[in-house]
C-alpha cells in the first residue's frame, strides 16, 4: 500500500472528508493471529475501498473519538500519522473543537497540528480566535495573529497567546496585550501572564488601566491584578491613579475592591495626593461652562457686526 494516499472529496456529506484515529487493543506480546489467506485478501480489499471512498462515509466527527479530522480534502500518511488538509478543516481533540478556514497540517498520533486562515477553537467555557493555531500537544497551543482568548467575562488579547490547557495558564507575546472584562474595564501592558484558575494576572511594560465601575484610570511600570469581583490591583513603579479628577501617585498603589461600589487606595513611597473638593469642582465646571457660552456669544455678535459692515 502506498503512503501519502490522497483522499479526494466525494459529492456526499457536503464534500467533507473525515478521519478518526483511536488506539485499539494490541495482542499479548509474542503472540500473533493468523488469518486464512482468502480472509486476509478480503480485509485488505475492504480497507482499500474504505480509504479511497472515505468521503462517501463521512459524517460529523465521532464524539467518542479521541482525535478526528474533517476537511474538504485530506492527504494522510497511515504509517506516520502525518496529514495535510485543504479548505475548511475541523479537528476535535480531548473534548475540544478547532475550526480553520484555510486548511491545516497535523499528526494524529502526536496530537499536533497547525491550522490556518482564521481559526476558532472552543473547549468548555474557553473560546479562542486567531489567524493561526499551533497545537504542540492536546494541552498546549499557541494562538498567533490577532489572538483573543475568552473565559467567562474576561478576554485576553495580544499578537500571540500561549495557553496551557491543563494548568489554565496563558501568556502573551509579541506586543501590546489587553485583559478586559465584560463591564468595559481593561488592563493594558507590554506583556501579561494570566493564571485563569486563580484569576490573577501579572502585567509588565507600560501598564495602563481603566476601571469602569469606579470611573478610575491608572498607570505604572508593572501591575498585579486579581480579577475576582472583590479583587484588587497593585500598580508598582511610577504608580498613578485618578478618580473624579483626584490623583494619587506613589511608588506603589494598591486599589482594593476594584469591582465593588466602595474601593480603597493604599499608597506607599513618595506619596502625593491632589484632591479637589466636590463643591469647588462643580463651581469650577460651572464657571468654565459660563465662560464657554459667553465666548461663543461674543464670537457670534462679532460675526453679525462683520456681516453688517460687509452689507453696508
Amino acid at each position: 500500500m502506498k503512503k501519502n494516499k490522497k483522499l479526494p472529496a466525494a459529492p456526499l456529506n457536503n464534500n467533507t472528508a473525515a478521519l478518526s484515529y483511536k488506539k485499539t487493543a494490541a495482542l499479548p506480546c509474542g503472540k500473533t493471529a493468523a488469518l486464512p489467506r482468502n480472509i486476509t485478501i478480503l480485509l485488505l480489499s475492504c480497507l482499500t475501498v474504505l480509504l479511497l471512498c472515505c468521503t462517501a462515509f463521512a459524517a460529523p466527527a465521532n464524539k467518542d473519538a479521541k482525535y478526528s479530522v474533517d476537511a474538504t480534502e485530506i492527504e494522510y500518511d497511515l504509517k506516520s500519522g502525518d496529514g495535510t488538509t485543504t479548505g475548511k478543516t475541523t479537528i476535535q481533540y480531548d473534548g475540544g473543537v478547532a475550526v480553520a478556514q484555510g486548511g491545516a497540517v497535523f499528526n494524529s498520533r502526536e496530537r499536533t497540528g497547525r491550522l490556518y486562515g482564521g481559526v476558532k477553537a472552543d473547549k468548555e467555557d474557553n473560546h479562542l480566535q486567531s489567524d493561526e493555531l499551533i497545537m504542540y500537544t492536546d494541552k498546549f497551543f499557541s494562538a498567533v495573529g490577532n489572538a483573543a482568548l475568552t473565559k467567562g467575562d474576561k478576554t485576553l488579547k495580544a499578537p500571540r497567546v500561549d495557553y496551557h490547557d491543563d494548568k489554565q495558564f496563558a501568556e502573551t507575546l509579541g506586543g501590546t496585550a489587553y485583559l478586559s472584562a465584560a463591564d468595559g474595564s481593561w488592563l493594558s501592558a507590554g506583556k501579561i501572564v494570566y493564571d485563569i484558575k486563580t484569576g490573577v494576572a501579572n502585567a509588565t511594560g507600560g501598564v495602563t488601566m481603566e476601571n469602569t465601575a469606579q470611573k478610575m484610570t491608572g498607570s505604572g511600570d508593572r501591575a498585579v491584578y486579581d480579577s475576582h469581583e472583590t479583587g484588587y490591583i497593585e500598580l508598582i513603579g511610577n504608580a498613578k491613579a485618578t478618580q473624579d479628577g483626584n490623583t494619587v501617585t506613589g511608588d506603589k498603589l494598591r486599589i482594593t475592591n476594584v469591582s465593588g461600589k466602595d474601593s480603597r487606595t493604599h499608597a506607599q513611597g513618595n506619596v502625593r495626593i491632589v484632591y479637589y473638593p466636590q463643591e469647588k469642582k462643580k463651581a469650577a465646571e460651572a464657571d468654565s461652562a459660563t465662560l464657554a457660552r459667553n465666548t461663543e456669544t461674543e464670537t457670534t455678535a462679532g460675526d453679525h457686526k462683520a456681516d453688517a459692515a460687509t452689507t453696508a
